[in-house]
Parts: C-alpha cells; structure tokens; sequence
C-alpha cells in the first residue's frame, strides 16, 4: 500500500536513517574487549553481576557500591551477563542498543514538543528536520562515544533512555493532565534516577521545556500548577541525592584537599572546556588529569565566554527563547558533575557531557535554521557537519577497542597522563615485563608525587619480583594517600603474609572487608591466614562466605576443601575440590589437591590419572612420587609403584611413607619378579627406627619382611610388637590384618598381599 502522508514517510525515513546510521557508527565495538578500568567492579571482577538475574542479586543491586547508587544499572549488567556470559560483544551491543533506541527518542520527543504549540515553528518540514539534526548530533557526536563505547557507563546510556521517556510521557501529561499519565512520569523518573543519580536535574529540565517550547507559564492559571506538579519530582530527585551523597562520602574530596575556591574556579574552566568541545573536539581521552593551579588568562577567559554566552541568551529571551532553554539545559544538568562537589580525581570526562549538550544542540540547530534560510545551503551544511562528525566519532571509536589502544591514546593527547601511564605500565606487567613497568610506574609518580595508583602497581610489580620489604613500603604510601582503597589493603594483606607477619594482615584484610564485605578475595585470603594460625572455625566462616558471594571462586573451594580434607570431612572436601577443578580445569595446584583426596576415599583409578598429569610440575616432590606409588599399588601395577618410591626416596633418603609402602611391596608383593626379602628387611627396619619402633603399621611391614626373607621367628616377635601396640591403639581393622598374618606366619608361610 502507498504511503500518500508525505510527512508520515519522511517521518519514518528519518527514524531509519537515524537508527541504522547510529548502529553502522558502533558496530565496530561488537569486537572491543572490556576496557581494565571500572570495567572490573562492574561486570568481569563482580561476583554479583556475573551470577546474572538472582534475587539475592536484585536485593543486592539496591545497596551502595563502586561508590554509587544506581540499582538499575547494576540489574543491567547482571541481565547482559544472563544472557551474554564474559562475551564483551554482548554488552557492547545492549548500550549500542539502548543509545539508539535514546536516539530515536529524543526525536519523538522534540517532533512531540513543537508539534504542541503551532507558533513554535510554522512548517512541519522545519520542525522535523531541526528535530532530527538534534538526534543525529546526540548519536554521532564524538563526545558521547566514552558513554556507548565504555561497559561500565551503561548507567549513561540507562539514564539517558529513561530520561527520554520520562519527557514522552510528561508530554503526553501536558496534552491531556490527569493522575494517570501524570504517575507514568514519576514511574518513569524514578527509572531515570535507578539507572543514574545524574537523572535528578530532570525536574529543572521539565521547567525549562515549561517555558519553552510548551509556554506553559503564559497559560493563564496555569503557573502555580507548573511549580506544584514538580514538587513530587522534586522530592525524589532529593532522595536520590541523599542517597548518592552516602553512596559516594569514601570518594567525595575533602575541603582541605580541594578548598572551595579552586573547585569554583575549575567549575568555570570546565564548563568553557565542554562548551568548545562541543564544537571542536579534539584531543578526547578517557582520563584527563585534574590540574591544581589553573593559569589565570584561562580562567579569566572561561568566565568572559560564560557571561558572553548567558548574556546574549538573556537578551534574545523573548525572541529566541530556545536560546537561554538550552544554555540554561546545559549549565544545570552539569550541576552533578561540574565539581562543585569533586568526586574522583579527574579534571572532567566526555561522559559527563551525554544528556547536557542536548540543550546545546537544541539551540545551535534552532538558531541556525532561523539564520540560514536558503534550503541548499542548510543541507550541505548538514551534510558536511553530519561526515566530519562520523569520521572523528568512528576514530574515536576505534580507541576503546582494547585496555592498551585507550590508555596509548590518552597518553599521546594529553600532557603528562599519570593515569595513563599508570596503567598502560600495568598492562606491561600482565606482560611479565616487569622492568618495563616500573619505570612507567615512576615515571607517573614524577608527574604526579604520591598518586596511589602508581604506588599500588609498583608495590604490585615489587611484590613478583620477590621484593617483599620494597613493596610493602609502596603499598603503604598508596594507602598514605588513599586509605579507602580496598584492593591495596588486600595486596597489602598478601605481603605480609607471604612475610608471616599474620597479625598485620588480618588487620588489612579486615579493613579491606570494611570497604566492601562483598569482597570474595579478601574473605578467602582472610581464611587461609586463620587456617594457618589453626583457628579452623574463623577460616571457615570466611571461606563459606566467599562462596556465598561468589560461587564460582575457584581458590576458595580449593583452600576450604583442604582444610575439610584435613578434619576427616572426606566427602565434603573431595567436593569442593571437584568443583575447584571444574571451574579451573587446568590447575595443577587443585589438581594434585584433589589427587591427594582421592587416594583417601579411595578411587586409586582416577587418582592415578590425576597425579600422572602434575607430575612433571610435582617431580620434586617426594609426597607426589609416595601418593602417586600407594594409588599404583592398590591397582596392582607393582613395578610402577616401586618406581615412584624409588623417587621419593631419591629426593629424600628417609621419607617414611616410602621406605614403608617400598619395603611392604618387596616383602609381599604376588609377583615373584618384585619381590626381595633382604632388601624389604633393610627399608622395613629403617622406617621402624625412625618411628622408634612405635609404630604399628610399619612394624607389621617389617614382620611380612623378615618372613619373605625366611625368618619366621623375628616376624612372629615383631609381630606381636604390632599386635600389643596396635591393642594399645585400639586399631580393631589392623589387629584383624595381624592376626590373618600370625597364621600364616605359624604354619611357615609368607604373607602375601
């Protein structure tokens, strides 16, 4: 059927153009890797996220971290993780996905805004291709590519979505008032703020649209109203900001860090700066390093711009409304983020710009299509505004495709990048070129004295080498400068440990745990401390909370199935270290673990597997050669096990275990080709004198010795040795094993196994 609604078809054309442009501009991110900062906290290295949809996550969600609150966000992430796993592709799609979708939003929106009062603009035409040059400068701006192109702000992208429905349905309010349509704007609001406290300068916003375009305020009667059905939102957007005041108290700078005054003078440089970045931006980083002594002509022409710029929107109030709408869209919704109460240790970002620069773009493309009136010339200007901002977004795209590529960038357009260096030397040393690193390490401190992250790192880099002292020393300067920082005080805990000094680490453990009770690693590692102290208990409180946080910490069900192993919980640690094995198949720590549980509950088969595949990593171990002997025995491949004490005892002439399990398999073994009785004799005896001939066990080998070797008399005292001890002992199975021995013993006859 033929469209005939000329302005239907162009309408739908716009909304496909826009969409498929928009997902042709970040296709290329399907392939990025999670970028190594924040990407962590929020999805790789969280154990809540990863778990995907759970209820105990929801209830999680709800809670304060990575100094935020944004429930929603984090219910995103855990959603992506339901459906994607660890492909990072997967969540890059969903942001591509939402940022369209905003897109397509904001046009819907502004054609709804003019299409409610007619003396905004007189041609439908004009009014559709103004509302699209707005979404098509929000979905290919380079600025707003950190927001889509990074996993991490995907509260961005959620904000920005939920914000775009709340103004439809606030409009939608504004055509037809009523409780109804006005409770699907609070819904939708109190989605907005979920996702990002960011969201809370929206009431202002809807006053701005209040005056213009919707005029609200000329409507006779209709002002009180205006002020009054803001005030719920309102109440809200306080709420969230109480809420995100708590959230973020451990990140918030400190006056005496950061007095008042420097913040409001960098408040006017950093509004100067996404002004102009608005129109050239150039040199874009993800991290630009804050910068305490501002030159003075930079301030002063910052604020020279602000006044110049406030002024002439002023004084076109009334002519071109639009004008102070969106400066004052822009100046407000950057309240948040702007610095007057710094979080963080960056000067400004590009995310920070996704929702202001709309108020930007709305009265730039207003003002130029009432200045320009030529057709012709407003659409080449389109089209080469539209190519310049695709060709710089996609280069900028092209830099979030790895940790390395980023970092590499920040550090090539911004002067002395501490944080770039800072991590691109820690991507060296993920490398193993240690060396390398730290003179990255040093070289941000020389830009920076006292930056944590560096000291962390070198501390990080100190510690593989084996420089325990040194590292120590870096480690503590980190937590100098930045006491709240968790992952330090677990680090920390590490060297001390590796250092035994246990009380000290439990101390940094502990306060690691403070920070973030959800934090698997510092449970787990505060558990091996306790369970090398013999405070069992402790241990396992901590290790089975690191489970319950993540279930899928493959050390903890390692560390925790030992300890069950060494408390005769043969099934329940055996359990634990399957499932160790399953989540880290290539181990070998947890394999050789396992092995050892297994030759206790006696299933020598897979035991044997087991220890064959650690071998060459264990080959100095004289315990791996013994073990791996006794499961060989008891699956009678005798040769094999008298192999592998051979070894044990090459590595350690008297380790007991093998001079025992050597001496008991030449003394009894079926095969006569493996048998030797004045060898058996010479192992037997001298792992009984090493036992001060207590031992029962080996007494009972030493007497199968003495008979192989014919000498019946000595094997029935030595016999009786075992039996009085082993009574002693109370050891019902072994007497019953002595006593089958004493027969054959009696009627001159060997025993065999």
């Amino acid at each position: 059927m033929q469209v005939r609604n000329p302005q239907f078809r162009s309408q739908v054309l716009t909304y496909a153009g826009l969409a498929l442009v928009t997902l042709a501009l970040y296709q290329p991110t399907l392939q990025h890797a999670f970028i190594e900062y924040d990407d962590q906290q929020y999805v790789t290295d969280n154990p809540r996220v990863q778990a995907g949809l759970t209820w105990a996550g929801f209830i999680w969600a709800f809670g304060f971290h990575a100094g935020n609150w944004h429930p929603l966000a984090w219910l995103s992430h855990m959603l992506d993780c339901q459906l994607f796993g660890a492909r990072a592709g997967g969540h890059h799609l969903t942001s591509v996905l939402l940022h369209t979708a905003t897109t397509l939003m904001l046009f819907a929106v502004l054609q709804r805004l003019t299409g409610l009062r007619a003396n905004v603009t007189t041609n439908p035409t004009s009014s559709l291709w103004r509302s699209a040059a707005v979404a098509a400068l929000f979905a290919w701006h380079p600025l707003h590519v950190e927001s889509v192109a990074w996993v991490a702000e995907r509260k961005d992208v959620l904000c920005a979505f939920f914000w775009m429905v709340t103004l439809w349905f606030y409009l939608r309010y504004v055509e037809k008032p009523s409780r109804p349509r006005y409770l699907t704007v609070v819904g939708a609001f109190a989605l907005c703020l979920m996702a990002k406290p960011m969201g809370v300068t929206l009431p202002f916003v809807l006053l701005l649209l209040d005056f213009w375009p919707l005029q609200r305020f000329s409507v006779p009667g209709f002002r009180l109203r205006v002020w009054l059905e803001k005030v719920p939102l309102l109440v809200m957007s306080t709420a969230a900001c109480a809420l995100t005041m708590s959230a973020q108290e451990l990140a918030v700078v400190s006056k005496a860090g950061l007095p008042i005054g420097q913040r409001l003078v960098h408040t006017v440089v950093a509004y100067d700066h996404y002004f102009w970045a608005m129109f050239l931006p150039r040199n874009l980083a993800v991290y630009y390093p804050y910068q305490l002594n501002l030159p003075t002509p930079t301030v002063v022409a910052s604020a020279i711009v602000l006044i110049l710029v406030t002024a002439l929107a002023l004084k076109n109030i009334r002519q071109r409304p639009y004008l102070l709408m969106g400066w004052l869209w822009f100046l407000g919704t950057l309240v948040p983020v702007i610095g007057l109460v710094q979080v963080g240790d960056q000067a400004w970002a590009d995310r920070y710009t996704y929702l202001p620069l709309v108020g930007l773009f709305v009265a730039v493309v207003w003002l130029t299509f009432e200045l320009i009136k030529s057709r012709v010339v407003l659409k080449i200007l389109s089209l080469v505004i539209a190519v310049v901002m695709l060709v710089t977004a996609a280069h900028q795209i092209a830099q979030w495709q790895d940790t390395r590529t980023l970092f590499a960038h920040a550090n090539r357009v911004t002067p002395e990048n501490y944080m770039a260096v800072t991590v691109l030397g820690s991507e060296l040393a993920k490398a193993g070129k240690l060396h390398e690193a730290i003179e990255y390490y040093q070289t941000a401190l020389r830009f920076k004295p006292g930056f944590p992250e560096a000291h962390f790192f070198l501390g990080n880099a100190l510690d593989e080498q084996g420089k325990l002292a040194e590292a120590v020393a870096e480690y503590e300067k980190a937590l100098w400068f930045r006491p709240t920082q968790e992952q330090t005080h677990i680090f920390m805990g590490i060297a001390l440990g590796k250092q035994k000094k246990y009380d000290e680490a439990i101390q940094h453990y502990e306060a690691a745990l403070k920070l973030n009770f959800d934090s698997a690693v510092a449970h787990n590692n505060l558990a091996r401390i306790y369970h090398t102290l013999g405070r069992l208990n402790d241990a396992i409180d901590h290790y089975e909370t690191a489970l319950e946080i993540d279930p899928k910490l493959a050390l903890a069900h390692n560390n925790l199935g030992i300890l069950q192993l060494q408390q005769g919980k043969l099934a329940d640690g055996t359990r634990h270290l399957r499932e160790a094995l399953r989540l880290k198949p290539e181990n070998l720590e947890t394999q050789f673990n396992l092995a050892l549980a297994l030759n206790q509950v006696g299933q020598w088969q897979e035991a044997v597997h087991l220890f064959q595949r650690v071998m060459p990593a264990q080959a100095a171990n004289p315990k791996a050669h013994a073990e791996l002997a006794l499961a060989l025995t008891r699956l009678h491949r005798s040769r094999e096990a008298m192999s592998e004490y051979a070894a044990a005892l090459l590595l350690q002439p008297d380790f007991l275990t093998a001079l025992d399990g050597l001496a008991w398999i030449l003394a009894t073994d079926s095969d006569a080709a493996c048998r030797n009785g004045n060898e058996a004799v010479s192992l037997a005896e001298r792992a009984c004198n090493l036992t001060g001939q207590n031992d029962p066990i080996r007494l009972r080998s030493l007497a199968a010795a003495y008979a192989e070797a014919g000498r019946f008399t000595e094997a029935l005292t030595t016999l009786q040795q075992a039996q009085a001890q082993a009574t002693q002992q109370k050891l019902s199975p072994l007497l019953n094993d002595l006593s089958a021995m004493q027969t054959a013993f009696q009627a001159g006859k060997p025993w065999r196994d």
